[in-house]
This record gives C-alpha cells, sequence and structure tokens, in this order.
C-alpha cells in the first residue's frame, strides 16, 4: 500500500511540474514580443526556428541551456527533412538568444 502511495506521490509532482513549466512558457510569451524583434538576428530567429515551433522568448532559458537546445533542434530539423541551420545562421541565431538569455 506504501509503494502505491510513494507512486501516486511521484506522479502528482510530475503533474504539478509540468503544468508549472506551461504556465510558464505561456507567461513569457503572453504579448508575442520579443527583444530586438526587428532586427536580422531576431528575423532569422523567428523564420528559422518558427518552421516547426512558436518561437520562444530567449529569456526563458539561459545561455547554457540554449545551446544545448539549439544542437538538439538541429537534429530535429534534419530528421523532420527541413534544411539544418547554416554555420551562419546558428552562429547568429545562437548569439541573438544568448545575448538575450535569462539568468540564472
Amino acid at each position: 500500500m506504501a509503494r502505491i502511495s510513494t507512486i501516486t506521490s511521484i506522479y502528482c509532482w510530475l503533474i504539478i511540474a509540468a503544468l508549472a513549466g506551461g504556465i510558464l512558457l505561456l507567461t513569457g510569451c503572453q504579448n508575442g514580443k520579443i527583444p530586438d524583434e526587428d532586427s536580422y538576428a531576431a528575423q532569422l530567429y523567428l523564420k528559422r526556428c518558427g518552421q516547426c515551433h512558436q518561437p520562444y522568448n530567449p529569456n526563458l532559458m539561459t545561455a547554457t541551456m540554449w545551446a544545448a537546445q539549439v544542437e538538439l533542434m538541429q537534429a530535429r530539423m534534419k530528421q523532420a527533412g527541413l534544411l539544418p541551420l547554416t554555420s551562419a545562421e546558428r552562429k547568429t541565431i545562437l548569439d541573438y538568444l544568448t545575448s538575450n538569455a535569462g539568468k540564472q
């Protein structure tokens, strides 16, 4: 009986964490604006990353988190049959994301 209670407790915490993460993402993008939205780098980010999903506000993750995320998305782009970012695009987007990243 104690094991069922422990498993139920773990599932409850996972659900709470998922909901909190979703709320964070929604509040971070609620006005739909991103920093320096008219810059070349921001437009490139919106265009290339927006091919698959709604681009997130850069301040939602740290620079380190963005670097890992961009690498992950490169693999997903290939899997989806999209052209991966060129070296120049990757550098421009990552520079934009890291310069506007959140602090933790």
